[in-house]
């Protein structure tokens, strides 16, 4: 037997008792060792080599989870390649099912805050399709009910929108709808496909289905462990996979999306969420309320590969009453009425801005501190004269009133935004003696 002479301790030999040299170890926290003997000292160091096995066996599991692993090469045989050869004009040009919201086999994205009307803005645009094509409607924000008869009131044809049913799951701290029992990873190619073919069975010819509206995307996406809205992969990800289904199938995909208060230095960061919301869509829009007046909106591009920026004023005008509530308000579903587009970055920022912009803290200017247009000027003086004066106004009647003259280009202007909001002004457009514009309450 071989033993191994005790180890010392801070300069201290054991020439003492056994006894005593536990009690000086005890006191400085040390452990006592006694002699071993060969088989005890074979053991140990065995079982030392198994602990450094291990270790050595996590590190190179660590080392491997980290290791990107590249997949296999795909075959040569298997990559299709388009060379520049000389191609027909006219199967390149872009078509659009609304221009110019809605560019088909595109994903385009409707951002804003609560209560901007986005969900009623694509539902006028599925309304105003639906003699030649049909949609379809996923939502975590409203009834199907809702969805379907508000697309018939609106002007839509029956039998041309399918709106998804479903559950919602979750909720995040705001109260936005962040999980469903709908997947667009799981779920909306089959629903495509389902919609496709019930699309055919109402109308002959059919109205095949063109148009996909996702109310939220957030909601409605399911993300894996570690992703989220804000996760800038993720959304890629999401948005390249949408873009494949638009391609596909030949439909225009529209997802609603919320945007944040903060203020940001781009006018695109509005958006909540990781900016590839807005960055990877080949078209996007932002939405606000119009600070100038109830009932009024703004939208404007956020990005776009496909044209100059663009804005586009627009009202809700009811087209179904859901309650009405004892203090005389109403919950309504509506459509909305545009105004003309405006082109042009800087032209379309100044709308926006205008309809935005917080009114003066100190109250100047009755309130609002923007400039008001010279076409808003003469629009309230037709709408103010025809309603008080009972009869038909001439332009130089209006123009005495505001003592000076418009450009053409001017009348035009208050005369497209008059017709294409009717029923809020309650204003007709006519022609008088010797051909004069004339204006009269409508009846």
């Amino acid at each position: 037997m071989v033993e191994i002479p005790p180890k010392h301790h801070d300069g201290e030999y054991y020439h003492v008792p056994p006894e005593e040299q536990r009690k000086r170890l005890d006191s400085k926290g040390l452990f006592w060792m006694e002699p071993m003997t060969a088989k005890q000292s074979d053991t140990a160091l065995d079982s030392i080599a198994k602990i450094e096995e291990a270790k050595a066996r996590q590190e190179e599991a660590k080392a491997a989870r980290n290791t990107i692993i590249p997949p296999k090469p795909a075959s040569p045989e298997s990559i299709n390649l388009e060379w520049a050869m000389p191609k027909s004009i006219s199967a390149l040009k872009m078509e659009y099912l609304v221009d110019p919201f809605l560019p088909a086999k595109c994903v385009v994205g409707f951002f804003g805050r609560g209560s901007t009307a986005k969900s009623s803005f694509l539902a006028t645009l599925a309304a105003q399709i639906s003699h030649d094509w049909s949609t379809l409607w996923v939502s975590v924000e409203e009834l199907t009910g809702w969805i379907t008869q508000r697309h018939i009131r609106a002007g839509g044809d029956m039998g041309t929108l399918a709106a998804f049913t479903h559950t919602v799951v979750k909720r995040d701290a705001q109260g936005r709808v962040v999980g469903s029992t709908f997947d667009i990873y799981r779920d909306l190619e089959s629903a495509i496909i389902k919609a496709r073919a019930g699309a055919a069975q109402h109308y002959d010819p059919p109205r095949p289905l063109r148009f996909v509206v996702l109310d939220t995307a957030v909601g409605l996406t399911g993300w894996a462990k570690g992703e989220s809205a804000n996760d800038d992969g993720a959304v890629k990800r999401l948005l390249a996979y949408l873009q494949a289904l638009a391609e596909t199938y030949d439909v225009c995909i529209a997802i609603i999306g919320h945007t944040n208060k903060a203020k940001h230095d781009h006018f695109a960061d509005t958006v909540a969420g990781s900016s590839a919301w807005t960055n990877s869509p080949r078209l996007s829009f932002v939405h606000a309320r119009d600070r100038r007046e109830d009932y009024s909106y703004v939208m404007r591009v956020a990005k776009s590969n496909l044209s100059s920026a663009f804005a586009v004023a627009y009202t809700t005008e009811p087209v179904l009453q859901l309650h009405q509530h004892e203090d005389g308000h109403a919950s309504v579903l509506c459509r909305v009425v545009m105004e003309p587009v405006v082109w042009g970055e800087e032209p379309s920022m100044e709308l926006y801005e205008d309809a935005t912009r917080r009114p003066d803290e100190e109250g100047e200017g009755g309130g609002d501190n923007h400039r008001q247009s010279i076409v808003e000027s003469i629009m309230h003086a037709v709408v103010e004269m025809v309603h008080t004066a009972g009869q038909p106004i001439t332009r130089d009647q209006i123009e005495a009133k505001l003592n000076r003259s418009f450009s053409r280009r001017e009348w035009k202007k208050v005369d497209d935004r008059l017709s294409l909001a009717a029923f809020r002004y309650k204003v007709a457009i006519a022609t008088g003696p010797q051909n004069k514009v004339i204006y009269q309450k409508m009846t």
